[in-house]
C-alpha cells in the first residue's frame, strides 16, 4: 500500500469508486476503493486493513484531482469513512449532463455512448462485504474506474469547447461537503413513512414524533429504520394511539428487540405529539396553482424547454418545476424578485442557469399582471 500511496501522491489526476452495502444498517459500509490512473489500477480492501491513513493522504490532498461518476454516494460512505469528503472533485456526470439532454446517466451507459464499450453488469448486485471477491467481482470493480480516466478527457474537452467549463465548475462547487448534506431533513421525517399522505395532519403529528424517534434509534443501532420499526406499525399507532404503556407492549412485535426503556421513550413520543398545538403539525396541504398561474407555468416551462433544446441539455438541469411552481407563488405573494430571492429562492443567480435562462424567467413573471 504504501508504494501505490507514493506512486498516487505524485499524480495530478486520478479516477476513484467505491463499493459498499448498506442494506441492514443505517450507515452505508465501505468494502472497496478503486483507484485508477493512466497506468495503474488499484482495488483497496478497508476490511483487509486500516486503509484510512492511506486514502486521506490520497482523497484528501487538495493538489489532486479525482475523477467520481455520480459522486454523491461515495462521498457519503467516505464521509463516514474517513471522516472527511474527498476535495477538488470532477463528476462525469455533471459534465455530461452540461453537454447532452441526458441529465442523470448511468456509468455503463456514458462509457458505451463516448468509448462504445460494454461493461458486464453482472455484478451489480453483488454483496461486496463478503469475502474473498471473485475474479468476476475485481474485474468489475476495477472496470468501474478504467475508463473513467479516459471520460474525463473526452468530456473535458467538450465543455471547453462549447464555453461551458464556468458552469461545470459552478455545479462542482454544489457537491456535498460535511455531514449535514447527508442526513435527513428531521422535521420532514414523516414523508419517509409509506402510507402518511393519507392521515390527518394531528395523526402527522404522531408519525412525525415516532419517526424522529425511530431516526435516533436507528443511528444508535446503525441499524435500517424499518429494522427498528416497520412503516404500517407506525401508522396503527398513529391511528390508534396507545392509552398506556402495556397497550403499545401488545402492538410492538418482540422482533424489533426495543427494550423497556426504549418503549417509554416511544410512548412519550407519541404523548408528545398528542399534546402538540396545531401549528406544530405538519402541513401536507398541497399548493394548487389557481388557473391563471397554471397558464403562467405552461409559458415558463415553454421558454425552459426551447432554451434547453437551443442548448442540447435536458430541461430539468435548467430549471425544475418545482422551482418554476415556487417562482410563481413568491411573486403571487408579493414577494419581490431582488438580489436576495434570487439567490435563496430560484437558486441561480449570477451563476449559468441565470445567465441562460433565469433572468428571463423572472422578467415574464414580474411582467405578469
Amino acid at each position: 500500500m504504501d508504494e501505490l500511496v507514493s506512486h498516487l501522491e505524485n499524480e495530478k489526476i486520478i479516477a476513484v469508486d467505491t463499493e459498499f452495502f448498506r442494506e441492514t444498517t443505517y450507515y452505508p459500509q465501505l468494502a472497496l476503493v478503486q483507484i485508477a490512473t493512466d497506468s495503474v489500477v488499484a482495488c483497496v480492501d478497508p476490511l483487509a486493513f486500516d486503509a484510512r491513513p492511506a486514502l486521506q493522504k490520497i482523497l484528501l490532498n487538495h493538489q489532486i484531482t479525482k475523477i467520481f461518476h455520480s459522486c454523491s454516494q461515495d462521498m457519503e460512505v467516505l464521509f463516514y469513512y474517513l471522516g472527511e469528503t474527498p476535495t477538488s472533485i470532477y463528476d462525469t456526470q455533471i459534465a455530461n449532463a452540461l453537454l447532452s439532454e441526458q441529465h442523470q446517466i448511468g456509468y455503463a451507459s456514458l462509457v458505451e455512448n463516448e468509448l462504445g464499450i460494454q461493461l458486464d453488469k453482472s455484478q451489480t448486485r453483488t454483496n461486496w462485504l463478503q469475502r474473498p471477491l471473485t475474479g468476476a467481482q475485481i474485474q468489475y470493480a476495477g472496470d468501474d474506474v478504467l475508463y473513467l480516466y479516459q471520460l474525463h478527457k473526452i468530456l473535458d474537452e467538450k465543455l471547453h469547447t462549447l464555453g461551458r467549463k464556468t458552469w461545470f465548475d459552478e455545479e462542482s462547487s454544489n457537491l456535498p461537503t460535511d455531514e449535514s448534506s447527508f442526513q435527513v431533513a428531521i422535521d420532514k421525517l414523516w414523508t419517509r413513512v409509506k402510507g402518511s399522505t393519507r392521515l390527518t395532519r394531528k395523526q402527522l403529528a404522531i408519525v412525525q414524533s415516532i419517526a424522529q424517534w425511530r431516526e435516533q434509534l436507528a443511528q444508535l443501532k446503525d441499524k435500517t429504520r424499518r429494522k427498528i420499526l416497520a412503516d404500517d406499525i407506525i401508522i396503527q399507532l398513529a391511528l390508534n394511539p396507545p392509552e398506556n404503556n402495556e397497550t403499545l407492549d401488545q402492538l410492538i412485535d418482540r422482533k424489533y428487540n426495543i427494550n423497556q426503556q426504549q418503549k417509554q421513550q416511544l410512548f412519550h413520543a407519541i404523548e408528545t405529539a398528542l399534546q402538540s398545538p396545531e401549528e406544530k403539525w405538519p402541513d401536507n396541504r398541497f399548493i394548487v396553482l389557481d388557473n391563471e398561474q397554471k397558464l403562467l407555468l405552461k409559458t415558463l416551462q415553454q421558454q425552459v424547454n426551447t432554451k434547453a433544446e437551443e442548448l442540447g441539455v435536458s430541461s430539468a438541469i435548467l430549471q425544475t418545476k418545482k422551482d418554476i411552481e415556487k417562482l410563481i407563488l413568491l411573486q403571487t405573494n408579493n414577494l419581490q424578485a431582488n438580489d436576495q430571492f434570487q439567490e435563496e429562492e430560484l437558486n441561480n443567480s449570477k451563476n449559468w442557469r441565470y445567465r441562460c435562462i433565469g433572468q428571463h424567467l423572472l422578467e415574464t413573471v414580474k411582467n405578469t399582471k
